[in-house]
């Protein structure tokens, strides 16, 4: 990928005036598409992100890897009772999280970002299986900015290709089913599915484009809140229709925090009469203190050596904050670390030690501690150029900090999203950019 991305420099500064013409008609045309977030235009880089077909490869190895350890991961939380303190689940969640599934795949869905360099090594971010998003970033993106004259004349020189994120779900949405049947679960000739979640937190466009899909698929599809699900001996219904799928696209967080709110959805999930997916158990891997358990020893014990080195050069360190850690050598090493909060979503309180002066990252630290944060290692930057239209003239070539994600669905590599930003955290929240995200080859 750090080769295209100097090719498409290259053929930008050969083309000044034709890209400054070029990029107000792509700005207007991804003003006028899906591409929307928070109900804004999302914000986004000209240039895709390239991948060749070894970064491919190597991002199959990844995911095939992260989830040996994710699956081992949930089945030691499961087997072995004394971890469960070093994750800190309250009651509640911690029986949601043990109740039984009636199909394979642990964590159905997910996407998972990392760090990717140059020479092919990697360091994770963090895993998302929950509420799992950004399809709908990525797909409409792509649609606009693989025929750039950039991207055109780049053509001229290679094969592209992109990834399909919504038929792709679809089709192992029906596999997963088809293991819940199997597994003693209800067959429906045309099965009932609702794309569940807080409209007020979720992504319209997005929900809409995969209701489309799922509709023209066989199933019979409804975007609907949590809150308005019924409930009678075990069986979900909405309208008084039962319901025999739930593609869960809300939070645990959210569920969780309205808890007392959802009689019926809990005693659903506790029934296990529906087939939701995914389970609560991938909350073990979603949550940020994920990444302190896999560097606790309580945890370490019962994983291989081989393992552990995999772990230890792939998952940043973290720990716990507590009011009585000393706080020493985070201070003195501030640009090591960032701190971020157990359980939040979309980067939200997510800080970085090099951007704070000593005195601020100390009263951070204080006031992170007494809410319970994780402190974590601070990944080296993955750089990549793309161009900055903010000026006035012509654009101007500059480097971005790049953040690399997988999306995982049933436990296979189905696409890549890409983010980037000028600051240490990567996010729509921090000034961030979306890109799309495509695979090429030499023709």
């Amino acid at each position: 990928m750090f080769n295209f991305n100097e090719e498409l420099v290259a053929l930008a500064n050969a083309h000044r005036a034709q890209v400054d013409e070029d990029y107000k008609k792509t700005y207007e045309a991804v003003g006028n598409s899906d591409a929307v977030y928070k109900g804004k235009q999302l914000p986004y880089l000209y240039f895709p992100a390239v991948y060749s077909e070894e970064d491919v490869l190597n991002f199959e190895k990844l995911t095939k890897r992260i989830f040996e350890i994710v699956n081992k991961s949930i089945d030691i939380y499961f087997n072995h009772p004394e971890v469960r303190s070093v994750w800190g689940f309250d009651s509640r969640l911690e029986e949601l999280i043990l109740l039984p599934h009636r199909f394979n795949a642990k964590v159905p869905m997910g996407r998972f970002d990392f760090f990717y360099y140059e020479d092919g090594s990697y360091k994770f971010c963090e895993l998302n299986t929950d509420g799992t998003s950004a399809m709908n970033e990525e797909t409409p993106l792509t649609d606009i900015l693989t025929n750039t004259f950039v991207l055109n004349k780049f053509k001229e020189n290679h094969q592209i290709k992109r990834y399909e994120l919504y038929q792709s779900w679809v089709d192992e949405v029906k596999s997963i089913y088809e293991e819940y049947v199997q597994n003693g679960g209800t067959r429906t000739e045309i099965p009932h599915l609702i794309i569940m979640d807080y409209m007020s937190k979720g992504s319209p466009h997005e929900f809409e484009a995969f209701k489309k899909y799922f509709n023209a698929n066989g199933f019979k599809c409804q975007i609907v809140s949590p809150d308005e699900l019924t409930e009678a001996d075990g069986v979900l219904y909405y309208n008084g229709e039962k319901i025999d799928i739930i593609y869960r696209r809300l939070v645990t967080r959210d569920l969780m925090e309205h808890y007392d709110d959802l009689e019926p959805l809990i005693n659903g999930i506790k029934a296990n009469k529906t087939c939701i997916i995914g389970s609560i158990k991938s909350q073990v891997v979603h949550t940020k203190k994920y990444f302190e358990a896999l560097h606790h020893p309580l945890v370490r014990k019962y994983f291989t050596e081989e393992e552990l080195e995999y772990i230890d050069a792939h998952i940043p360190y973290t720990s716990s904050l507590s009011g009585t850690d000393s706080f020493e050598k985070y201070v003195e090493n501030k640009d090591m670390y960032i701190v971020k909060p157990i359980d939040y979503y979309a980067s939200k309180g997510v800080y970085a030690g090099k951007e704070f002066d000593r005195e601020a990252w100390i009263a951070l630290l204080e006031k992170a501690a007494d809410e319970g944060c994780i402190i974590q290692e601070f990944c080296p930057k993955s750089i990549n150029k793309n161009l900055d239209f903010s000026g006035e003239g012509t654009f101007k070539v500059a480097e971005y900090n790049n953040i690399t994600g997988v999306f995982v669905y049933n436990e296979k590599m189905k696409g890549i999203f890409t983010r980037a930003g000028f600051n240490a955290v990567i996010s729509d929240l921090n000034d961030g950019f979306s890109l799309s995200s495509i695979v090429a080859s030499p023709l």
